[in-house]
This record gives structure tokens, C-alpha cells and sequence, in this order.
């Protein structure tokens, strides 16, 4: 039977040990002399562990950050839903002041409200009343006045058109 023994494992660049496990034991008498302390001055390169906890914190506060805008949009979505409504309540109340004042102002009311203070409808129409000392009207015959005779000086955009 035949085996093969493994290669030896290389100690890491940055590790501290500097035995490894293909050295021979020294025997139990002898001397050994305690290594120079070196001082290096080596920047080392951002091990995967750091840039890890920089990709979770920089993806944690990106979604945070989302979080809170979508948060902040749907405050904003909720007030305006809440100001459609509260006007839609206003037209509705402005349509129904409108419909009381129309109907307040129709004159079947306001003959109504005449006869139920006492007041009734003349037999015949109103007449002019002539008051002594006070000017009279210039066309007192009942005809029209003549500035629609002259309506093309007053309305030339009009046209050839008679009204």
C-alpha cells in the first residue's frame, strides 16, 4: 500500500506564526533564540470582512432611506385624498346653497311671498306718471330710439349684417 502525504500548508502573508508544520522539533535542552521584533509599516488592504460591513451599512441605509420616502409619500397621498374629499363635501354643499338661492329667487316664490304679506298684482300694467315741473323724456310717442339706424358708425366689425 502506498501513501502520499499532502503538501505542506503555507502560513497566511499577514499571520503572526512563524512555525509551520513541516519543521522538525528541536530537543528539550537547547537553546532558542527569541526571533528580532520587526517593525513594519505595511498598510494592508481592506480585508473582505470590512468591505462586507461597508456593503451592509451603505445597503441598510439605502433601504432606510427608501423607506422613510416611501413613508413620507404616503402622508402626502393620505392628505391629499383627505383635501379631494373635503372639497368634494364643499361643492356639494355650495350646489345645494345654490339650488335654495335659485329657488329663493324664482318669481312663482316671490309672487307667492307678495300675496302671503298682502300685496297683489295690479289689473293693469304700470303707467308712466307725469309729475308737474319735472323734465320729460325726449321721445315721449313710444318710438325707439335711432342708434340701431346708425348701427354700422357704432359696429363697423359687424359687417353688412342688420340686427
Amino acid at each position: 500500500m502506498t501513501t502520499i502525504a499532502a503538501p505542506s500548508r503555507r502560513a497566511r502573508p499577514g499571520s503572526r506564526s512563524t512555525t509551520t508544520r513541516g519543521t522538525a522539533r528541536r530537543p528539550a535542552g537547547t537553546a532558542t533564540r527569541a526571533p528580532a521584533a520587526k517593525v513594519r509599516a505595511v498598510a494592508r488592504p481592506l480585508g473582505i470582512g470590512r468591505l462586507g460591513a461597508l456593503l451592509a451599512i451603505v445597503t441598510v441605509f439605502a433601504l432606510v432611506t427608501a423607506v422613510v420616502f416611501h413613508v413620507v409619500l404616503a402622508q402626502n397621498q393620505m392628505e391629499l385624498d383627505r383635501l379631494n374629499t373635503q372639497i368634494t363635501k364643499e361643492q356639494r354643499v355650495y350646489e345645494k346653497r345654490r339650488l335654495a338661492a335659485s329657488v329663493f329667487a324664482s318669481p312663482q316664490r316671490v309672487i307667492q311671498e307678495a300675496e302671503e304679506l298682502g300685496l297683489v298684482q295690479p289689473q293693469e300694467p304700470a303707467q308712466y306718471l307725469q309729475v308737474p315741473g319735472a323734465p320729460m323724456p325726449k321721445t315721449d310717442d313710444g318710438s325707439t330710439s335711432e342708434t340701431i339706424a346708425d348701427w354700422s358708425k357704432t359696429k363697423p366689425s359687424l359687417g353688412p349684417q342688420q340686427p
